[in-house]
């Protein structure tokens, strides 16, 4: 992970620099801006996006893991109109308008369906989650070389500020809450940086995921599992060229 002073003094202070999220997506060729992290939360209004918190989390088995932090539903909330098949472009900066500060890890994304008005909903470890997109470690990489990751790309707008994913063709029509996240093994303990928006998907698919492809938050993810026990360990490691992303596999709408 590349390290620069202004990032070193960031992250032993807690600042802004060090930390980030989605902060706007762009679904279907039109931009919503995403939740400014501010105090209080209750500020905002009329956003897909539910209020999240800039610092990572640590513990997986936390309830905060599932939407970041408290993970409400500001007033006025709505969902964001997305056909099966497009894209989701979330793009991840910090609060203040930096590129993204980390490089190693994965970057995943996933849906929930709401089983009716998603903005409703006060306890999201309750939705039953798919993997529907996941940016693992590039083949002939090891763990700790930057290139290895998409994470990297975004570093500093090095090369983007972006990441698409695709709604799949085949899915079900419905309101969906969509989960971006940011896993962080260039640090002990992991860094998990979850963001979550409202979505109401159109379209012809009749698929639903099976329950072999469903977890919950807390749930999906352990301290021991390979993909996140390596974190610290990842930061020197040039020799480790195989890396298993935590969470189920991806559903492909089929």
């Amino acid at each position: 992970m590349k390290l620069t002073i202004a990032t070193i003094v960031a992250a032993l202070s807690g600042t802004s620099l060090a930390h980030g999220g989605v902060t706007s997506y762009l679904i279907d060729n039109k931009n919503y801006t995403g939740y400014v992290w501010s105090d209080p939360y209750e500020g905002q209004h009329d956003l897909i996006q539910r209020s999240w918190d800039m610092n990572p989390l640590s513990d997986p088995a936390s309830t905060n893991v599932t939407c970041n932090n408290k993970g409400l539903a500001v007033p006025g909330t709505f969902h964001a109109p997305v056909t099966a098949g497009s894209s989701i472009r979330a793009t991840w900066v910090t609060p203040d308008g930096f590129g993204w500060p980390h490089t190693l890890g994965p970057l995943v994304a996933y849906l929930a369906s709401c089983d009716g008005d998603c903005t409703t909903i006060t306890d999201t470890s309750s939705l039953k989650w798919f993997k529907i997109a996941e940016d693992g470690l590039r083949p002939g990489y090891a763990v700790g070389e930057d290139d290895g990751w998409y994470q990297n790309d975004l570093w500093e707008n090095r090369r983007t500020r972006y990441w698409n994913v695709t709604v799949p063709a085949g899915l079900k029509p419905g309101r969906y809450i969509v989960r971006h996240e940011i896993i962080m093994i260039g640090l002990d303990p992991v860094q998990l940086y979850p963001n979550c928006a409202h979505l109401e998907v159109s379209g012809e698919g009749e698929s639903v995921p099976g329950d072999e492809f469903l977890v919950t938050f807390p749930g999906a993810y352990s301290l021991t599992d390979p993909g996140i026990a390596i974190s610290g360990k990842a930061l020197n490691d040039k020799t480790t060229k195989n890396y298993t992303v935590p969470g189920p596999k991806v559903w492909k709408g089929e």
